[in-house]
């Protein structure tokens, strides 16, 4: 009995040696990377506003994010520049009023501003036709916390192109669909010197155009396809609320998702931002980056 209890023992203990040593030889398991948050916004304020309710809304919006896409903003261009020098926020409104009505805000405390543009994508009805001329806005910031570089691209697709995520067949139309291909081509292009957030008003249900699925619009262009691709907070979290103008989602915050080896950049959830003056509500995403 003895004898059957010590070898019990030494068995035990040259298996246990042996674990250890195997597990020795076995590389580690890799830390979990730090990360920080930050928050991005997109809110379309209607510009028929009057200036106290412009301000509202803007503080509104800037309460909630670090960086912000804003629509219809252009003909507010001088209020906003003193705005941001006041409060601490980048501010790029491009040009004369169509082309920076998609103003693009950062709080620079969080981000510094690398490079800026402008990309001219169409006259909606045809040259000097109302609804006027449609510019997909872009700036890359360099994120202090983390030191990486995220790009936010910022467009305002024209209203009245789709029923129930069937296309209208009209100029606006046709030029919406070339502006959705061009935010497409420019978060490619992007994406291979960062990050990219996409944001903006794209005036096209969520629901029905993910139901319907028309080639030129904005789920089959954005969110259908395989990864590397963008992906919005509502492919990801859902629609919450009633919707962002009346009952349709149309307001829109996208960012890169890549296969996760390749990940950097995390959308962790998003909230609609309500209590507006104008006819669209916000949308405020979070992001966690790693450093």
């Amino acid at each position: 009995m003895r004898r059957t209890t010590l070898w019990s023992a030494r068995a035990l203990g040259a298996l246990v040696g042996a674990v250890a040593l195997v597990a020795a030889l076995l590389p580690g398991t890799p830390a979990v990377a730090a990360t920080v948050p930050f928050r991005a916004a997109t809110l379309n304020i209607y510009y028929g506003l009057s200036q106290a309710d412009f301000a509202h809304d803007l503080n509104l919006i800037a309460a909630t994010a670090d960086l912000v896409g804003l629509n219809e903003v252009g003909n507010r261009k001088a209020y906003l520049e003193s705005w941001a020098a006041d409060n601490g926020w980048w501010l790029y409104a491009p040009g004369g009023t169509n082309q920076a009505g998609e103003a693009l805000i950062a709080r620079k405390s969080v981000f510094d501003v690398l490079d800026r543009g402008s990309v001219f994508v169409c006259d909606t009805n045809g040259p000097g036709e109302v609804p006027p001329a449609r510019y997909n806005n872009w700036v890359k910031y360099r994120h202090k916390a983390s030191g990486r570089n995220v790009t936010q691209i910022n467009a305002h697709a024209v209203a009245g192109i789709e029923d129930a995520g069937r296309p209208e067949d009209l100029p606006r139309t046709r030029c919406a669909e070339a502006q959705f291909q061009g935010l497409k081509d420019l978060a490619v292009a992007k994406q291979a010197e960062g990050q990219v957030i996409v944001s903006g008003d794209l005036n096209v249900d969520f629901s029905a155009d993910r139901n319907h699925g028309y080639a030129k619009f904005p789920w089959q262009v954005f969110e259908a396809n395989e990864l590397p691709n963008l992906r919005s907070v509502y492919n990801l979290y859902g629609e919450q609320g009633a919707g962002t103008h009346g009952n349709r989602h149309i307001d829109y915050i996208y960012f890169w998702k890549r296969l996760p080896q390749y990940q950097l950049l995390w959308m962790t959830g998003y909230e609609i931002v309500g209590g507006t003056r104008s006819d669209h509500n916000g949308v405020v995403a979070t992001f966690s980056i790693q450093t």
